[in-house]
């Protein structure tokens, strides 16, 4: 049932108002009361054809006629005001843009909206832009794409789709002051409404230029738009426009405005020179080239008093939606979204950028095919940023074309022109040709693997370690240990398995996180850098590595060492009107600082060093330096890209003093030098993993997690989950993290919730198992393959150079997956996984009737022999399957973390509380730390851990497995510290 709208905006508006939807000019709606000038007319130009057209409604409103032929003035009085026009006749093109020119008066600042209506009167889009007095020369264009349209419904999700003809439009406009009494006044020289010039495959060919490489060709027509590229045997796209322009109040100026000659440099090259007087002339270099179609526009001229901020190139590649079979559209976003056929047949747009891409690439994958867009920037050239990536289903429905855009930084200012870097087009058979490509072409190849970033012992140590975080101000968790860092010590002896590379966290200053940056040499929380240096004592005498967090970009006003060079103001950053730029994160503020500046970067680099001389870390984190989300910088004369450049450069020199890791996505550039990355790679360890995933038509099925945020680089850099996020702790984020190729990672801040609910230290124990026998077999080695085998995307095979392959199940069911070879197939546990090497089952997580989560197996003679219970915090997060252990265990006394005590009293009862009877039953008692404990067993049948006699202090944990009638029941797990 369609939604019968009344009056466009009533939602925001209790005022009624008069409307009425006329088929032609002369029988447009009457005017509100509020008209100051009955006679005034609004030009609204169709596909360059000027209609003068009264307005059809006006909500706190006025227009009126000012004199210049077509003008209007129109003043809009309150938060929300609107006004709008009737098209002469039910527009049936579809729809390229819409654009409101302004002249005259300065506007006020804030955002014009339009809204589109159906013949029945339906509202079937909202788009927004920006109105910006800033640099108001008296002219200007304020550009709307309906491209993002959305059909909006009462449920306020969107499907992309609009519907023609058309017959009214609406502005909207919502000032930023809504407080301030002053209307908004501007005057509209016109509304342009412009055509997308109708199907692809009708585009004229005629007096199209060709261009030929072997058997790949291309045509370029009059307009310069690339019609028909062909490699491969197949047309891999029928329309390419190739670059449009965006100002920095938002406008945006595309290649159909302009003008446009084409000349032959060569068989397979040509340029493109494009002109849309008064905003901008490019020259765009056409090469094509076996196997792909290079852009590179070797000038660009700003024409228009505003600076170009943004350049598209190209502004659209289109792909042909087959009938059937598999395509997946991937986009950059965090660790990689797939968007299946079925929602880029429903007309998908959408917008991905920095700083949550990793990589400089989209693309489209089919069975046998791949179509991918990338910049040529190898590390040693100045860098634009590639702010946007997209996908463009405009065409969709009508013609089965969805698209792919690109977009970079640019800084043009007025008058001046740019150089930017070549955009590729390459096509191959697979989404792993096209990283071959994109790697080759920027040279990546040439940078060091990880193996060579490590020397040889760290690097087969780091290997089989989970990444441990431990936050000195909650070195546990809970309130019991807030504010007590010599919990730390104490968990670092208790904590079983290993080894780990522990990243430790707030134990600088006053002990909290996000303050006091960069004093991370101060250890006044600690006690002095005796403490300091006995904590990292602590770690590698119990064989782990030792690291700490640090932020070279985010500094605090109040640190000591801000102070000492001479103040924010002396070192942090501006932005493009001065001003110094902020952050705040958990509640503090602080300051982007520039590194490029030498007291700033002899600081970084000093205190690595004395990490690395004085306390003998193994590694340093640093964090925020991939994230390239701010590249701009107006003080002291700085280039538009010191910023990234800076700290490329910065990363470069603080990796020759220490093993680099950061907070991960945003910038391949700095992979050169990294040794690991944590970042978002997985949306599995998201908050809003049931918004991203399970909404009308995002319900999994259609849009997938996809591992292009570590596969192009897998050989270059270690990859983990973020390390302030919740980590690899139910059993879905175990099997993603595999699928991915990711490193397993904890917090030490969960472990009284671990124990509370009874799984203890088994979960770490089972993330190092999974670690040593499966993620450190890739560690290090470049992942060549990745699939979903299934329709409904919950099995996926991933492989990696050396034969090591992984099957996961995505599925919150046991699911069967196949074996090597003809070895048929394993029954594995509900988000399970089966990993192999070279042919070979290695490990499994395995199903088992009686314990839901399921088993760690090895594979011994021909079959899975369980090794560990595998107890996750929950089966999948975003559905809160949470998973305790079948028996409650009490140790009396026990406290955690636990003071001394001589011996402890064990007592097994049901999960609530309730005694069970155990009469017949086989207990089986599981203890860690042999050498300190042993289990005492009363006359009354009572049990008891005690210290080994003589023995030293040290911390011990013990569980039952009862088992009953063959089958098995676990209890909860205790954690007691003993005094010998």
């Amino acid at each position: 049932m369609k939604r019968r709208t009344f009056l466009a905006g009533t939602a925001a508006a209790s005022v009624p108002a008069t409307i009425a939807i006329a088929p032609a000019v002369a029988s447009a709606a009457p005017v509100t009361p509020d008209s100051a000038d009955s006679a005034a007319t609004v030009r609204l130009v169709l596909d360059g054809v000027a209609h003068d057209v009264p307005p059809a409604t006006l909500y706190r409103t006025t227009l009126a006629a000012t004199g210049t032929a077509g003008g209007t003035r129109v003043t809009m009085t309150d938060a929300y005001s609107e006004f709008s026009v009737a098209f002469p006749s039910p527009y049936i093109p579809h729809l390229s843009r819409v654009s409101v020119w302004l002249t005259g008066v300065t506007p006020k600042k804030g955002n014009l909206w339009l809204k589109l209506f159906d013949q029945d009167n339906e509202e079937w889009g909202t788009l927004a832009s920006r109105v910006d007095p800033a640099g108001f020369d008296g002219r200007t264009r304020v550009t709307f794409e309906p491209q993002r349209l959305s059909r909006m419904t009462w449920s306020g999700k969107a499907d992309g789709r609009l519907t023609y003809p058309l017959r009214r439009l609406v502005l909207v406009f919502f000032p930023d002051d809504k407080q301030s009494p002053d209307p908004f006044v501007v005057d509209v020289d016109s509304i342009e409404v412009v055509g997308d010039g109708g199907p692809v495959d009708t585009w004229s060919r005629a007096g199209a230029l060709e261009l030929t490489s072997g058997a790949d060709r291309v045509l370029i027509d009059p307009h310069g738009r690339l019609l028909d590229w062909t490699t491969g045997g197949r047309v891999q796209s029928p329309g390419v426009l190739p670059l449009a322009v965006y100002y920095d109040n938002g406008t945006g100026v595309f290649s159909d405005e302009a003008t446009a000659e084409v000349a032959r440099v060569t068989a397979d090259e040509a340029t493109v020179s494009l002109t849309v007087p008064g905003f901008f002339a490019a020259d765009v270099a056409v090469r094509l080239r076996a196997g792909h179609l290079e852009l590179r526009p070797t000038a660009v001229r700003n024409l228009w008093s505003r600076p170009i901020l943004r350049v598209a190139c190209p502004e659209v590649a289109y792909r042909v939606i087959p009938a059937e079979g598999t395509m997946l559209g991937i986009a950059p976003k965090w660790g990689g979204l797939a968007h299946t056929r079925s929602v880029l047949a429903g007309g998908f747009y959408a917008n991905y950028g920095m700083p949550t891409a990793t990589h400089d690439l989209i693309l489209f994958e089919e069975d046998d095919s791949a179509l991918g867009v990338y910049s040529v920037q190898p590390a040693n050239v100045k860098p634009f940023r590639p702010t946007q990536f997209g996908f463009v289903g405009a065409r969709a429905r009508a013609e089965s074309l969805t698209g792919l855009m690109h977009r970079v930084d640019a800084w043009i200012a007025p008058g001046t022109s740019e150089a930017l870097p070549a955009t590729r087009l390459a096509a191959g058979g697979t989404a792993f040709d096209l990283f071959a490509a994109y790697r080759a072409d920027n040279r990546m190849n040439t940078w060091r693997g990880l193996s060579d970033k490590l020397e040889p012992q760290l690097r087969a140590g780091l290997a089989d370690s989970v990444h441990l975080k431990v936050d000195l101000w909650q070195p546990t968790g809970g309130t019991s240990a807030t504010g007590r860092p010599e919990v730390a010590f104490a968990y670092l002896r208790a904590v079983p398995g290993g080894p780990y590379s522990v990243e430790l966290a707030s134990y600088y200053s006053d002990g909290q996180h996000d303050h006091h940056y960069p004093d991370f040499l101060t250890f006044d929380y600690l006690g002095g850098p005796a403490e300091f240096q006995r904590l990292i004592d602590t770690i590698h005498d119990r064989g782990h590595y030792a690291s700490a967090y640090t932020n070279p970009t985010w500094w605090h006003p109040d640190s000591r060492a801000v102070a000492t060079l001479g103040g924010v103001e002396r070192i942090g950053i501006r932005d493009g009107r001065g001003k110094l730029v902020t952050k705040t994160h958990t509640d503090n503020l602080g300051y982007l600082i520039g590194g490029w500046r030498k007291a700033p970067r002899a600081l970084i680099l000093d205190q690595l060093r004395t990490f690395r001389d004085r306390y003998g870390l193994d590694m340093m984190f640093q964090d925020e330096i991939a994230r390239r989300e701010y590249d701009y910088s107006a003080d002291f004369c700085a280039p538009p890209y010191a910023y990234c450049e800076e700290i490329v450069e910065q990363t470069a020199q603080s990796a020759a003093i220490l093993p680099i890791g950061t907070e991960g996505v945003g910038g391949d550039r700095l992979f050169q030098n990294l040794t690991s990355s944590l970042g978002f790679y997985l949306n599995t360890m998201q908050g809003e993993r049931a918004a991203t995933y399970d909404g009308p038509n995002r319900n999994g099925v259609v849009v997938q997690q996809w591992p292009l945020g570590t596969a192009v680089m897998h050989d270059k850099i270690a990859f983990y989950p973020h390390n302030l996020d919740r980590g690899v702790d139910t059993t879905e984020n175990l099997s993603w993290a595999l699928a991915f190729g990711l490193n397993m990672h904890y917090q030490a801040q969960h472990m009284e919730r671990d124990f509370r609910a009874g799984r203890g230290f088994e979960m770490l124990k089972g993330l190092s198992l999974v670690q040593r026998r499966v993620a450190g077999r890739y560690f290090g080695r470049a992942m060549t393959a990745f699939r979903y085998l299934t329709e409904d995307l919950k099995v996926s095979r991933t492989a990696f150079e050396g034969g090591v392959e992984i099957i996961a199940s995505h599925d919150l069911q046991p699911r069967a997956l196949p074996l090597p070879g003809t070895l048929g197939t394993v029954t594995v546990a509900p988000h399970g996984f089966v990993a192999s090497e070279q042919g070979t089952p290695t490990y499994a997580l395995i199903n088992d009737v009686h314990h839901r989560p399921g088993y760690l197996a090895r594979w011994k003679n021909g079959r899975f022999v369980p090794e560990l219970a595998w107890y996750p915090a929950d089966l999948a997060g975003y559905r809160s399957d949470t998973v305790h252990a079948d028996l409650r265990l009490t140790a009396t006394p026990a406290e955690l973390p636990a003071g001394g005590t001589t011996r402890a009293a064990l007592e097994l009862a049901a999960w609530d509380g309730t005694p069970i009877d155990l009469t017949g039953a086989d207990i089986a008692w599981e203890l860690d730390g042999q050498p300190v404990a042993h289990l005492d067993t009363d006359a009354d049948g009572s049990v008891w851990l005690a210290p080994n006699p003589g023995g030293t202090s040290g911390w011990a944990t013990v569980r039952a497995v009862v088992t009953r009638d063959g089958v098995a029941a676990y209890s909860g797990v205790q954690l007691v510290e003993l005094s010998g």
